[in-house]
């Protein structure tokens, strides 16, 4: 593992360091001993080591390329029943005084909280990296970059904007409770911004391609087929007719599956949106969806042996991850939770305790979330799916939008859209929208398919708190009456 420095292109010094290098086991320990011995009930110690490679280039032309590293700790105690937070970044911490009460101004809960009891767990889970990223040198990887750029302006294509991230991320979790998880997550991925124009129309395209792993999650073919569908979709939908508007029976792809599982119902499922007016709240154990579909947020969700990218092991309290049925044959099973919800609320721990990094305290959040069939045997191919509708519309690819977790609705942008008539898609449309109450739309689900795309293609993150890495696509949906467009 290495500390990067940036002095231009070439000028990237690299120090080999691990975490427990950077920030002492001892001083972590020290931290969890003085705060105990003042009487604390528990102590949290989440020490991070973040080390990240970023190179924008728009229209030709490197905007952005630099390296970053952030270490510290975040410390939570509960004392006298009251939580609080702080956190000290790692050149502070041999100097902190880690008992003075004025470290209770920087985070502070104003509500007598109880942590929900489990037991400890001690492991360490580093990723494997077949290229591991540090070995790879600045040169390939911004040549790397600088094909991908170029390789997307063809036919009428105007401006492509390409971000490249990659970031190390190890953590080392200690607590009073006897807790000792250390974990090394290597994420890497790129993304294209693709305008085209035609006739003064213009129509904007994105592409991702991103994963845990090393430099190999980043293959040539991949990304050129990435780059590819990403200068043809935003080329094919300048020279589009307008897509109608109205109520449709539509197949949605799986990165609109994601959308929906996600933005639609997932926050709202999040068990701290409970103290603000969950649509969900008073709803647990009732039927709220179609009873061909479950709603999964998974935390070590794999296919075909590629992690999602929201996969962790553990999430930021130590909890193990694990599979969360929030709906359950159309039955809403669970809400998501950390150790503050789930003794609040009385519900079961699922590991959804998430930070951004070591500077902001942990909350509830989503990992990998996603709509499946409720058996496997009722799952549709995906031209299968095509046949059931019939004619109606295929749309492909979200856009960002809006939604409100308190009454179910929302805006999301599509990027694709195409006629379908007998099964058979026969024309390309503008981009456009689709809207909704969710506990609707999920009721209107007809069919599921059982086709994954690749976990590669929905990289992303969530912005509830800062950003935390999510992903994971999932099945086609074929749904009755959505509302395409405005």
């Amino acid at each position: 593992m290495l500390i990067w420095s940036l002095f231009g292109i070439r000028g990237f010094i690299m120090i080999e360091a691990t975490i427990e290098n950077i920030i002492s086991r001892e001083y972590l320990e020290k931290i969890i001993d003085a705060w105990s011995r003042k009487g604390a009930e528990y102590v949290e110690c989440r020490a991070e080591v973040r080390k990240s490679l970023r190179i924008e280039i728009r229209d030709h032309e490197i905007k952005r390329f630099d390296s970053s590293f952030s270490s510290g700790v975040a410390v939570r105690v509960v004392i006298n029943g009251k939580l609080h937070f702080f956190s000290i970044s790692a050149g502070e911490l041999p100097h902190a005084n880690i008992v003075e009460e004025k470290v209770f101004s920087q985070r502070d809960w104003l509500w007598s909280v109880k942590l929900k009891e489990r037991e400890s767990f001690k492991d360490k889970v580093i990723v494997e990296e077949k290229r591991p990223l540090i070995d790879v040198g600045i040169e390939e990887k911004l040549k790397f970059v600088k094909n991908s750029h170029e390789r997307a302006f063809k036919d009428i294509v105007k401006t492509v904007s390409t971000t490249y991230n990659e970031e190390i991320v190890e953590k080392l979790i200690l607590t009073s409770e006897g807790t000792d998880i250390l974990l090394r997550i290597p994420y890497v991925i790129i993304r294209h911004e693709v305008t085209a124009e035609v006739d003064g129309k213009i129509n904007a395209a994105r592409g991702i391609w991103g994963g845990i792993g090393g430099f190999e999650v980043m293959d040539e073919e991949d990304i050129s087929k990435m780059t590819d569908e990403t200068s043809k979709s935003a080329c094919d939908g300048a020279r589009a007719r307008r897509c109608p508007s109205g109520k449709f029976r539509v197949v949605l792809d799986g990165d609109l599956n994601h959308l929906l599982a996600h933005e639609a119902l997932g926050h709202a499922a999040e068990a701290d949106s409970l103290r603000v007016g969950s649509i969900l709240k008073g709803k647990l154990g009732k039927k709220i969806a179609s009873p061909l579909i479950n709603i999964v947020d998974d935390g070590r969700f794999e296919l075909n042996g590629v992690k999602g990218f929201g996969w962790i092991p553990y999430d930021d309290e130590g909890t193990p991850t694990e599979r969360t049925l929030i709906i359950e044959r159309g039955v809403l099973k669970s809400f998501m939770t950390d150790r503050i919800t789930a003794e609040e609320y009385g519900l079961r721990l699922t590991g959804n305790a998430r930070a951004q990094d070591w500077t902001l305290p942990s909350v509830v959040r989503m990992r990998n979330t996603f709509i499946e069939p409720s058996s496997p045997d009722i799952g549709y191919k995906n031209e299968e799916l095509l046949q059931e509708l019939r004619d109606g519309l295929l749309l492909k690819t979200g856009r960002g939008g809006q939604v409100d977790p308190t009454r179910g609705v929302f805006t999301f942008g599509v990027q694709e859209a195409f006629l379908v008539k007998n099964g058979e898609i026969v024309e390309r449309l503008s981009s456009t929208s689709i809207s909704g109450n969710i506990l609707v739309v999920l009721k209107n689900v007809e069919a599921v398919g059982r086709e994954f795309d690749p976990p590669q293609k929905s990289a992303g993150f969530c912005g509830k708190v800062g950003l935390v890495p999510v992903g994971v696509t999932g099945p086609w949906l074929l749904i009755k009456n959505l509302i395409v467009g405005g």
